[in-house]
Parts: C-alpha cells; sequence; structure tokens
C-alpha cells in the first residue's frame, strides 16, 4: 500500500509546493498574512513617491538651480547624518512597542517634499531634501523591528523581496510619469504631488498590524552607548558591518559626481533620467526576486559577495562612458546590487540579533552606515578637483573599496559563517 500510493504523494508534495512558489502568503498565519498586503500596498505607494522624486533629485538641483557639486554632496549625507541618531531611536524604543517609531519618522520626512513648492533657490531646495531624508532615516530600527515580527524567518527574505518587486514596480511608473512631466512641469509641482503617495504610503503601513512589542514591560536601565557592545561581543556581525562599510563607501564616494557627468559631460535629458531609473528598477525586481531566496538559503554573506562583483560594472561603465546610452548598463548592474545591498541591509538586524535586541543590532548597523556616508560623498567631490584623479578617477576608488570588501569576507572566512539565531 505504501509504494502504491508514494507517487500520489511525491506529486502532491510537488503540487503543493508549485502553489507555495505562486501564491507565497497561502500557508501563512493570519497575522502575516494580513501584514503581507498593507506592506504590500505601501511598497506599492511608496514606489511611486520615491520614483517621482529620487532619480530627478540631483539632477535638477544641478541643471535649473545649478547648485554645486558639494551642494549635492550635502544632499547625499542627509541619510548618513539620520542615521547618526539611530541608536538613540533604538534606545528610546526599546520598552516600548516599534511600530510608531516606523511611522512618524517616515511621514515627517516625506511631508519636507510639499515644501518643494516653495523651493526656488538652491539652499533652500537643498535644505528641504536634507531635512526629507534624514527624517526618513529614523525610521529604520522600528521598520526592522516590525519586518521582523511580521514575518516567518525561512521566508522572510522572499516575502520582503516581493514586497520591493511592489515599490520597484511603483517606482518605475513614478519615475516615467516623473520624467515626461518635468520636461514640461516645475518640479516644484510634481514634487509635491508625489509626496502625497509617500504620506499615503505611511497611512498604509501604519495598519500592518504587527506592533512589535518589547520583550517585556519591565524597564531596563541602560545606556544608549551601551548598545555599540555588540560590535565587541558579535564577531560575525563585526565582520559583515565591515565589509558592508567599504561597499557602500565605494557607492556614496561618487554618488555626487554622477549627476556631474551625466549633465555636464553627457548632456542628458529628463526623459533619459527616467529611462535610466526605468532599467534600475526592471533589473531591481528581478534582483529582489533572485536575492530574496538566495538570502534564505545561502545567507547574507554569500549574497554580498556577488553583489560587490555586480556593482563593479557601475564604475567602470562610468569610466569609459562617452555618450547617455551606455549608462543603461551602469543603470542594470545599479538595480541588480542595491536590490541585494537593501535586503542586506534590512535583514543583517534581524539574523544578527535576537528579537529583543533587533532595534539595537538596526541602530548601530545604521550609525556605522553614518560614519562612511558622511564624509565618503564630500572626499569624492574633494578627489574629483585633483589634477591626476578628475571626475572619473574616483570610480577607480570605488572599486578599490568594492575589492576590499570582497578580499575581507573571503580572507576572514565569511563565507563559511551559518547565521542562524531565530528564537
Amino acid at each position: 500500500m505504501g509504494d502504491y500510493n508514494a507517487p500520489r504523494v511525491e506529486t502532491l508534495i510537488r503540487r503543493d509546493k508549485a502553489v507555495r512558489s505562486l501564491f507565497p502568503v497561502r500557508d501563512l498565519p493570519d497575522t502575516s498574512r494580513r501584514a503581507f498586503k498593507w506592506d504590500a500596498g505601501s511598497g506599492l505607494l511608496v514606489g511611486l513617491f520615491s520614483g517621482a522624486i529620487f532619480p530627478f533629485l540631483a539632477v535638477v538641483a544641478r541643471d535649473q538651480l545649478h547648485a554645486s557639486t558639494y551642494a549635492i554632496a550635502l544632499m547625499g549625507v542627509s541619510f548618513s547624518v539620520g542615521n547618526l541618531l539611530n541608536p538613540l531611536i533604538a534606545h528610546l524604543a526599546r520598552n516600548r512597542p516599534k511600530l510608531p517609531f516606523a511611522v512618524w519618522p517616515f511621514a515627517i520626512g516625506r511631508s519636507f517634499f510639499l515644501l518643494m513648492a516653495f523651493a526656488v533657490t538652491a539652499p533652500v531646495y537643498i535644505a528641504f531634501a536634507f531635512l526629507a531624508q534624514a527624517f526618513g532615516t529614523l525610521g529604520v530600527p522600528g521598520y526592522t523591528a516590525v519586518i521582523r515580527d511580521a514575518y516567518p524567518m525561512r521566508r522572510r527574505g522572499f516575502l520582503m523581496g516581493l514586497v520591493r518587486v511592489l515599490v520597484v514596480g511603483g517606482s518605475m511608473v513614478g519615475a516615467m510619469a516623473a520624467g515626461q512631466l518635468l520636461a514640461h512641469v516645475s518640479y516644484r509641482w510634481v514634487f509635491p504631488g508625489a509626496a502625497v503617495f509617500g504620506l499615503l504610503s505611511v497611512a498604509a503601513f501604519s495598519r500592518i498590524g504587527v506592533r512589535a512589542a518589547p520583550e517585556t514591560t519591565t524597564p531596563q536601565r541602560t545606556r544608549p552607548w551601551d548598545a555599540f557592545k555588540v560590535m565587541r561581543d558579535d564577531p560575525a556581525f563585526r565582520l559583515y558591518a565591515v565589509s558592508f562599510f567599504l561597499y557602500g563607501f565605494g557607492n556614496l564616494i561618487v554618488g555626487p559626481l554622477v549627476p556631474v557627468i551625466q549633465v555636464d559631460e553627457l548632456h542628458i535629458t529628463s526623459q533619459w533620467v527616467g529611462y535610466l531609473a526605468v532599467t534600475a528598477s526592471a533589473f531591481s525586481m528581478v534582483g529582489y526576486l533572485f536575492w530574496g531566496r538566495f538570502l534564505d538559503r545561502h545567507g547574507p554573506f554569500r549574497m554580498m559577495l556577488f553583489v560587490y562583483g555586480i556593482i563593479s560594472l557601475h564604475a567602470i561603465t562610468y569610466l569609459f562612458a562617452r555618450s547617455v546610452p551606455v549608462l543603461l548598463i551602469s543603470a542594470a548592474a545599479t538595480g541588480l546590487s542595491w536590490s541585494g545591498g537593501d535586503l542586506g541591509y534590512i535583514n543583517a538586524a534581524m539574523r544578527f540579533g535576537k528579537r529583543e535586541s533587533v532595534a539595537t543590532y538596526a541602530g548601530v548597523f545604521a550609525f556605522l552606515q553614518a560614519c562612511r556616508g558622511i564624509p565618503a560623498p564630500f572626499l569624492g567631490a574633494a578627489l574629483s578637483h585633483v589634477a591626476f584623479i578628475g571626475t572619473r578617477g574616483v570610480f577607480v576608488v570605488s572599486l578599490a573599496c568594492w575589492a576590499a570588501a570582497a578580499a575581507i569576507l573571503i580572507a576572514r572566512g565569511g563565507l563559511r559563517m551559518q547565521v542562524e539565531r531565530e528564537d
């Protein structure tokens, strides 16, 4: 009887796996299904918001308001300035529900883009963009804790990848629409209109149904700087953080130089900015689906090694580009690598930290990214004015950073580390 039913059992198992692949939320607990629904809706709206603003933010500053490379660099460090405060945010949220800490910073930050209607000079424009992005980063510890509680570990990477596919899909629509609109309508109308979608996204996420309550309601006497002990006590996290630090430094050091090459040397149009954004978004969608499963199966160390190799195409393209269409190669590489880095960034705190310490890990990780993010864009802008380096030569420095990040992972045994700490 057992042998007779074996083929049928195998067929049912294969069918069940196929259904789970096509409908990945059907077998989730009710709380996870509800969370996925609102997380996905929020993701689609935030994609429309971000796609209509961020690909054009630096280009508009340079092209229409004639902002300097240092002013553009100031916009680039805004995320890092906010991240400097994330250990304090994690400390404040330690014995409180985390959902409000994931909602209000994003709401406040995106509200600043409503004020772009009044940004008629470069300093005002830069100030609003800086504040919007700095406040937005303060939601990272709360968001990380909420998502960690929302999804089971074995499915988390894939489910987060699916949500981000919707984010990217929305950003493609937003970038294409904004690219056409900005050719005829002022950014003072387009950016505030896009901000409305960002605020609707926050409203949707607030209904996710996961409060991420503290492990205990008993207050714990701790100091904000106690959070940094995780770097001393957790060698796996320390290795990952150092490698990721170099990866981000390589990205950020060329950040203010990308629009300079696009505008000053290649004379890019707003339509082509939209095309590049859509290309990056399309490859991000593929990347999120691929990296989500890869992360669940192989862990964060192996994933980041592949990410370092792909992002190198970004620097190589800008080193030799002589026409705008060639930048499509960079856009594709950026999309693939960005999706992997994004999942790696968020999952680092979830995988390395236990439930009660997720916000702490996220806060420390964000602080470390701030330590690289503040000097890197200014250093890139300064190096571009050195005669024997120049604007394009800075991309060689970024290649060296990524090579060092990969070498550290390999030399220190990161590829053999398995991080499974779900409690």
